[in-house]
């Protein structure tokens, strides 16, 4: 049988731990009470939408060359069984 009663209290030591770390940690704020939808009016959105254009120009670069590597890996793989069986 694994683990046994070994495992069990060592579990239980690892757990309780990890809850007296909970307790030390300081508990996460945002910075001097700022709140995200304060400083969205600041936001520039020029900058904003040519990052989501770059990062929708990446996805379809990257889609277009996981097509190319499935045909590679096909023909790769019929090139084996060619040699193999003929």
């Amino acid at each position: 049988m694994t683990g046994g009663a070994g495992f069990s209290i060592s579990g239980n030591k690892s757990s309780k731990e990890n809850r007296n770390l909970g307790k030390i940690r300081p508990k996460s704020s945002s910075p001097d009470g700022v709140s995200r939808e304060k400083n969205m009016d600041k936001a520039d959105l020029k900058s904003i939408d040519d990052s989501i254009k770059f990062r929708a120009s990446r996805y379809s670069s990257s889609s277009s060359s996981g097509y190319f590597f499935a045909i590679m890996v096909i023909l790769t793989l019929a090139w084996i069984i060619w040699t193999v069986f003929f």
